[in-house]
C-alpha cells in the first residue's frame, strides 16, 4: 500500500494528554486515515493544509474528543456531508476547521457538512461545541450544520455553535430539527451565538427557507450577537428567514444585526406551535432589499403563536413591514425605534390578544396612508397602546387603526 497518508505524533502528555498531530501527505482521499484516530479522550490536530475527505467522517459513541486546526486548515468534499456525529457523545469539539464541499446538486438535502444524527431511539449527547470553523457549500441544496433529534428517548443537550463563519450557502447555514414536536423537548440548552452569515440560501428553492432554525419542541436557547448579511431569498418564490423558532420554549435573540441591501429578507419568524417565553432584545434590522420586487417579503419581525414574549429595545428599519403579529397573547412590544417604508410598522391579527404596545418611536411617513398600527380580525382585541410616538404618510400624527371586526384595543 506504501507509506501512510497521515503522519502520527504525539506529544508531550503532561501538556495536552492524548494529543495526535495529524499531518498531511499527498492530495488523495484522507477519510480513512483520519477515520482510524477517532476514539475517546484524544485530540486529534491538524496543522494547515487541504485534507480531501470524500467519505465522510464517522463520530459516534466517544467522550473528551476535540478536533481542532489552525487557519488555513481545510476539510474539502465533493459531497453534502464531511462529518457525521451519532450515538452516546460527551464532551465533543470542533474548532478551527474550513468545512468546504464542491457538490454540485439542486436536489433538496436536509443535512449538512456537519450532520449531528441523533435520532437513535436511545442516543444521548451532552457536550458538543463548534467553534471558530468556516463552512461553504455554495452550489448544493445542503447545510452548514445540521442537528436531527427525533428518536424516541433521543436527546442533545450544551450544544454550543459560537464563533463560526457560514459564507455561501446553498440551504440553511444551522439547523435543528425535531419534528416530533408533541412528544418531547429532544434538544436544549443550546447556543448559537457571535457567528457570521454571509449570502446563505444560495440556491435554496424549498418552502420557509432561513438562515439559522430551530424547529420543533426544545427548551432554553440562546441566539445572539450574530451577524447576518444579505440571505439569498431571490432564488425562492418563499420568504427567507434570518432566524427561525418553530418551537422553543426559553428562547432569548439578543443583540442580532441583520442587513441586506441588494436581496431582501424577513429578520425573525415564530413559526409552528405555540411558543412561550421568547425575548427579542437590542436586535437591529436594516433591511432593504434593492433587488427584490415584493417588499411584503421584507420584515423585520414575523410572529405567530407566540405567548408570554418580549420584544424590546429594537431598531428596525425595512422597506416592508416592521413587526407583523399572528395569534400572539400577552406580549410586550417596547422601547423600539421603527422606520418603515410599505405597509404598516405594527400589524395584528387572528386572535391576537391582551399584548401591550408602549413607548415606542415609530415612523411610517413613507409609507402609504394607512394609518401604523392596524389591528385586523374579530378576535384581535384587548390589546394595550400607550404613549407611543406615530407618524404616517406627510408626518402627520399617526394613529390606530382597526378593521374587520377588531375591538377593543385602545
Amino acid at each position: 500500500m506504501g507509506s501512510p497518508i497521515l503522519n502520527r505524533t504525539e506529544t508531550d502528555s503532561l501538556i495536552t494528554p492524548n494529543r495526535i498531530e495529524v499531518r498531511l501527505r499527498g492530495i488523495i482521499d484522507q477519510d480513512q486515515e483520519i477515520q482510524s484516530y477517532i476514539s475517546s479522550d484524544t485530540h486529534l490536530f491538524f496543522p494547515k493544509g487541504i485534507y480531501v475527505i470524500n467519505n465522510f467522517i464517522t463520530i459516534s459513541n466517544v467522550t473528551n474528543l476535540k478536533i481542532s486546526g489552525e487557519p488555513g486548515t481545510v476539510f474539502t468534499s465533493n459531497q453534502n456531508k464531511i462529518i457525521t456525529i451519532s450515538g452516546e457523545i460527551n464532551n465533543l469539539q470542533i474548532e478551527g476547521i474550513a468545512f468546504k464541499s464542491t457538490k454540485v446538486s439542486a436536489v433538496d438535502d436536509a443535512e449538512g457538512l456537519i450532520f449531528i444524527a441523533n435520532y437513535g431511539d436511545n442516543d444521548r449527547m451532552d457536550g458538543l461545541k463548534i467553534q471558530n470553523c468556516r463552512f461553504s457549500i455554495p452550489n448544493s441544496q445542503a447545510n452548514g450544520i445540521k442537528l436531527v433529534s427525533e428518536g424516541t428517548n433521543s436527546s442533545a443537550k450544551n450544544i454550543s455553535i459560537t464563533y463560526n463563519k457560514f459564507e455561501n450557502i446553498g440551504r440553511m447555514a444551522v439547523e435543528f430539527q425535531n419534528h416530533n414536536t408533541l412528544i418531547a423537548p429532544r434538544f436544549s440548552d443550546f447556543e448559537i451565538s457571535y457567528n457570521y452569515f454571509y449570502n446563505v440560501g444560495t440556491i435554496q428553492l424549498g418552502p420557509a427557507p432561513a438562515c439559522v432554525s430551530v424547529s420543533g419542541h426544545s427548551l432554553n436557547g440562546k441566539i445572539n450577537y450574530n451577524k447576518f448579511y444579505d440571505m439569498h431569498m431571490e432564488s425562492s418564490k418563499y420568504i427567507y428567514y434570518g432566524i427561525e423558532n418553530a418551537g422553543t420554549i426559553g428562547l432569548e435573540t439578543i443583540g442580532n444585526y441583520m442587513q441586506s441591501s441588494t436581496y431582501g429578507f424577513t429578520g425573525l419568524l415564530a413559526s409552528g406551535p405555540l411558543k412561550k417565553s421568547w425575548l427579542i432584545k437590542d436586535n437591529v434590522f436594516e433591511l432593504s432589499g434593492g433587488k427584490t420586487a415584493d417588499k411584503n417579503k421584507i420584515r423585520g419581525m414575523e410572529l405567530c403563536n407566540l405567548d408570554n414574549f418580549s420584544v424590546t429595545g429594537n431598531t428596525i428599519s425595512t422597506d416592508g413591514m416592521a413587526i407583523m403579529l399572528v395569534n400572539c397573547t400577552s406580549g410586550k412590544i417596547t422601547n423600539n425605534k421603527i422606520k418603515v417604508k410599505s405597509g404598516n410598522a405594527i400589524y395584528l391579527r387572528a386572535g391576537c390578544t391582551k399584548n401591550v404596545i408602549t413607548r415606542n418611536d415609530i415612523d411610517a411617513s413613507l409609507g402609504t396612508d394607512n394609518g401604523v398600527v392596524l389591528f385586523d380580525g374579530s378576535e384581535t382585541s384587548h390589546n394595550v397602546v400607550s404613549l407611543n410616538k406615530l407618524l404616517k404618510t406627510g408626518r402627520r400624527p399617526g394613529s390606530y387603526v382597526n378593521v374587520n371586526g377588531a375591538n377593543n384595543n385602545k
